[in-house]
């Protein structure tokens, strides 16, 4: 037997772990949708970042950033007509 194969073992970690992050990413883009809606903010837009592969975390800490940043859109009454 060549000495290559001898030490050749399947590892599960690398899939499993690439699956992980893919649920996690896929949950925090899901929490960022929910709350960019409701800041009034580009909810789409920002949840399509949040999924990008190698950009997503990325995404995710800057939006954490400009949220924290921008004030809070308060829904304002309407005004009372006469």
């Amino acid at each position: 037997m060549a000495p290559y194969m001898m030490y050749h073992t399947h590892s599960f970690a690398g899939p499993i772990l690439m699956i992980g992050l893919w649920v996690i990413q896929l949950l925090l883009a899901f929490l960022i949708y929910r709350d960019a809606k409701e800041q009034k903010m580009l909810a789409p837009v920002w949840t399509i970042l949040a999924i990008l592969p190698f950009f997503g975390y990325l995404t995710d800490l800057l939006y954490l950033v400009i949220r924290e940043v921008r004030a809070p859109r308060k829904s304002e009454p309407a005004p009372a007509s006469l």
